[in-house]
């Protein structure tokens, strides 16, 4: 028998399960409202994103780690919890950053209920995530003991491309969310302050889960970043497609092409190899 499932494990705690069941909800609803409304965010959204494929982009993220938060939720060791909690950390602090810089462009003061509501429940519940979050953590830190070593181990190329692809998505988020003005530099749309910042986020959350993802060098331990991987790209290939918003020809369409491209390859290895690896165990 393959031992990866026959050593002891470390559980998830119950406040890192609270904190992923009330970030589903809300991440979630965000995608939905973002994602299918994207053209309306002027009322049922927080702020207004203009154009809308941005409204789309960013639900696309949003509905993305959505689905890293379900899978975690369906696990019991914390190995395979911690690089989906890595992607939704990163996340929930940048974007708070970028919240509360852009004060100002909230709807906290709008003639539309919906868009003050969703305004005030945005502010409020990233504030008290945090908290949460960090409250969540140190519980996880108390209880984890020991940890076993990687089993179904990533092939080499595997390792080096999430490296890479990391390395590059962090760098683009940072300068994103650090100088806004220059994101049409590396983007294939026009972005507001608030958008560059915001999109920059979910670069710095997936870079950040990449680099996680090759230090864990365990196909069980990355398959809930590599099903959102795939998420992510089934999505924002909807959203181009929709709006058809992208020049491929020119640099920041190409770089947003070779992303996608390289998330596509690395989340389906990943999400291949950990179900050969469950197969492999099941018939041992």
């Amino acid at each position: 028998m393959n031992p990866t499932y026959s050593l002891p494990t470390s559980p998830v705690s119950p406040a890192v399960r609270l904190f992923m069941r009330a970030a589903a909800v809300f991440v979630a609803s965000a995608g939905v409202s973002l994602f299918f409304l994207s053209e309306a965010t002027h009322i049922y959204f927080a702020w207004t994103i203009k154009p809308p494929v941005t409204a789309a982009f960013l639900g696309g993220g949003y509905l993305a780690v959505t689905t890293a938060l379900v899978l975690a939720l369906r696990q019991t060791d914390w190995t395979q919890v911690r690089v989906g909690v890595a992607v939704v950390a990163t996340g929930l602090l940048s974007i708070l950053a970028a919240t509360l810089l852009h004060i100002d462009k909230f709807h906290l003061h709008n003639a539309a209920w919906s868009a003050e509501f969703w305004a005030w429940s945005w502010l409020i519940l990233y504030i008290i995530l945090v908290p949460g979050l960090i409250i969540a953590l140190w519980t996880q830190q108390k209880q984890t003991t020991s940890i076993a070593p990687p089993q179904a181990t990533l092939p080499a190329w595997m390792r080096i491309g999430l490296r890479l692809l990391g390395v590059l998505m962090l760098a683009m988020g940072a300068l994103m969310f650090v100088m806004p003005e220059t994101t049409e530099l590396v983007w294939p749309w026009p972005l507001t302050p608030l958008t560059a910042r915001m999109i920059g986020s979910f670069y710095l959350a997936f870079g950040v889960s990449l680099l996680a993802a090759a230090r864990e060098n365990d196909y069980a331990r990355i398959h809930v970043a590599s099903f959102a991987y795939l998420a992510f790209v089934m999505l924002q290939t909807i959203n181009v497609v929709r709006y058809q918003a992208v020049n491929w020809f020119e640099l920041p369409g190409q770089l947003l092409a070779g992303v996608l491209v390289a998330l596509l390859i690395l989340g389906a290895t990943g999400v291949y190899g950990y179900l050969t690896s469950r197969s492999g165990t099941s018939s041992a």
